[in-house]
């Protein structure tokens, strides 16, 4: 890998990156997987150049994921269509080191968690998903993305305690 790609991804990083920040203060759910959609591409982009071929399968596959969840209810066959299609795609092109395939567990918990009605539940399977990317980025020299990573977990757990903020004072009133 030369160092030109390693700059690109990076610089294609900061966007994807900050999209990411924002999208963990998004409180509505469908809000967030339509942002992710553009925000995955870029991050694919980013891993494709760095040659972290698990990241760009668990991009490509949470991409059609958002969009298929648009489109048609989410059910148990669907989610399991899905965790089979990231791990059977990467099957091919990742290693077997526990750390290239954070991105196809995280993107598997993600999926699993879906379709549930609670957001505060949603948003945490979010932090824990967004850690193992963290651990991955950092692993393949994707120090921009390593970053957000870590602020995306803040701005997620900051929506977390708005919302709990909020369900509070409804309760009170």
């Amino acid at each position: 890998m030369d160092n030109i790609s390693i700059i690109v991804a990076n610089i294609i990083s900061i966007v994807s990156c900050t999209m990411m920040v924002l999208i963990g203060l998004i409180k509505n759910k469908n809000k967030i997987l339509a942002a992710q959609c553009v925000q995955f591409t870029l991050m694919g982009v980013s891993h494709y150049l760095l040659g972290g071929m698990g990241g760009v399968w668990a991009t490509v596959v949470s991409i059609l994921r958002n969009l298929a969840f648009f489109k048609f209810k989410v059910t148990v066959p669907l989610k399991i269509l899905f965790v089979v299609l990231s791990v059977v795609l990467s099957l091919g092109t990742v290693t077997f080191n526990p750390i290239t395939w954070l991105p196809i567990l995280a993107t598997s918990l993600f999926t699993w968690v879906i379709d549930s009605e609670d957001i505060i539940k949603f948003k945490n399977v979010m932090i824990l998903t967004v850690c193992m990317w963290f651990v991955y980025d950092a692993v393949h020299l994707n120090f921009i993305s390593a970053a957000f990573d870590a602020f995306t977990v803040f701005s997620t757990g900051y929506s977390v305690w708005q919302i709990k903020k909020e369900q509070k004072a409804a309760e009170s009133k």
